[in-house]
C-alpha cells in the first residue's frame, strides 16, 4: 500500500491506498438505506436503455465525476450524477437541465460537476478484430485465436497506457508477478469500447497474486488475491 490523502488519487484507482480508515461492515445492513436509493436503483434500466450503450461507458462516466460528487454523495448519489452525465452526452436531456430544475423552487441544489473527457489514444490499444455478433446484449465474444496464456503461467502487467484513458488494470498489480488460475470467456475490451474505439475483444484471465507480492512483508500470511485481467494487459513474467 501507499500513503496518500484519499482525494489525491484518481477516483478509479483507489485500491490498495491507505488513508481511508477502517472499512465499515454490518452483516445486517439493508440493501437500501432510504426510499430514494430504491428509486435510483430502479432508474438504472431506463437510463442505460437510452444512454451509455457501450461496454465500460457507464463506469467510465463514474470515473469522471468531480470529487465532491463521487465522495460526498454516497453510492447511489454517484449513480444520480452519472445518469445526468450520460443522459446529457446522449442528448436525452439538455446540458444544465437538471441544474436548472434543482435551482427552481423546491429544488435541492446544484447538479453534478464532471471532469473533462479523456478521448483515449487508439494507437495505444491492441488491434481491433471482427467477431460474430451475439444474439443477446452481452460483453462476451467468440475469438478464433487461442488464449496466449494457459493455467499455471506466470505473468506480469508491465505498465498502463500513458494516455490516461479508461482501464480495468488496477494500479496495485502493475509490475507484480502473478499466476494464471483460470481462463474466462473472451470479452469486449472496455479500455477501447468506453471511448468508442471499437470492441477489440480480448481473452480474459483470472490471475492469482500472493498478498505479500502486492502489499509486501506486512501482508497477512497465506492470503491470495484473484484479479480478472485482459490479455493485452499481460506479458510473460520471465
Amino acid at each position: 500500500m501507499t500513503d496518500a490523502g484519499p482525494r489525491d488519487q484518481p477516483i478509479h484507482d483507489l485500491g490498495g491506498r491507505r488513508g481511508w480508515g477502517t472499512v465499515p461492515y454490518d452483516p445486517n445492513e439493508p440493501a437500501f438505506h432510504a426510499d430514494w436509493e430504491r428509486r435510483v436503483f430502479g432508474l438504472l434500466g431506463p437510463a442505460l436503455g437510452s444512454s451509455a450503450t457501450r461496454p465500460g461507458e457507464f463506469r467510465y462516466a463514474i470515473e469522471r465525476l468531480a470529487p465532491e460528487d463521487y465522495f460526498d454523495r454516497g453510492y447511489y448519489g454517484r449513480w444520480i450524477a452519472t445518469f445526468e452525465t450520460v443522459l446529457e452526452e446522449y442528448g436525452v436531456i439538455e446540458p444544465g437541465e437538471v441544474d436548472r430544475r434543482l435551482d427552481a423552487p423546491g429544488g435541492t441544489g446544484p447538479g453534478s460537476r464532471n471532469r473533462s473527457v479523456v478521448a483515449g489514444d487508439p494507437n495505444q490499444l491492441p488491434a481491433d478484430r471482427q467477431t460474430p455478433t451475439p444474439i443477446a446484449r452481452t460483453v462476451r465474444r467468440e475469438l478464433e485465436d487461442a488464449p496466449r496464456f494457459v493455467e499455471g503461467d506466470e505473468v506480469i502487467a508491465p505498465a498502463r497506457r500513458a494516455d490516461g484513458g479508461h482501464t480495468r488494470l488496477a494500479g496495485y498489480v502493475v509490475g507484480k508477478r502473478g499466476t494464471v488460475a483460470k481462463i474466462h470467456p473472451a470479452e469486449v475490451l472496455p479500455d477501447s469500447a468506453a471511448h468508442d474505439h471499437g470492441e477489440r475483444a480480448q481473452h480474459v484471465y483470472c490471475v492469482r497474486y500472493a498478498a505479500a507480492e502486492l502489499w509486501g512483508p506486512s501482508a497477512e500470511e497465506g492470503v491470495v488475491v484473484h484479479i480478472d485481467l485482459y490479455e493485452s494487459y499481460l506479458e510473460p513474467a520471465t
